[in-house]
């Protein structure tokens, strides 16, 4: 069997290797399609688009489902996902 993104497969694998429910779960990747509409078609509670990489403008726009945001680094991703998270 082949896996990879954006098959949910993907996903809900690495999700049971961490023992993590898909709902908790927040993908951060730079590939609108493959990463962010791939993860939130998976069931994850939420996914956000980087500007870095592959990432390219308008991106955040060109897919279903949209990213829950749209941060500039892995720094800015960290910050959304820590004010995020319950105490």
């Amino acid at each position: 069997m082949v896996l990879g993104k954006p098959s949910p497969d993907f996903f809900l694998s690495a999700l049971a290797d961490l023992d993590c429910p898909a709902a908790d779960a927040v993908m951060v990747g730079d590939d609108a399609e493959g990463d962010v509409a791939g993860a939130l078609r998976a069931g994850l509670g939420a996914a956000l688009l980087v500007r870095t990489g592959k990432y390219r403008p308008g991106d955040e726009t060109r897919f279903d489902p949209a990213p829950a945001a749209l941060v500039d680094d892995l720094a800015a991703a960290a910050e959304w996902i820590f004010s995020r998270a319950a105490i």
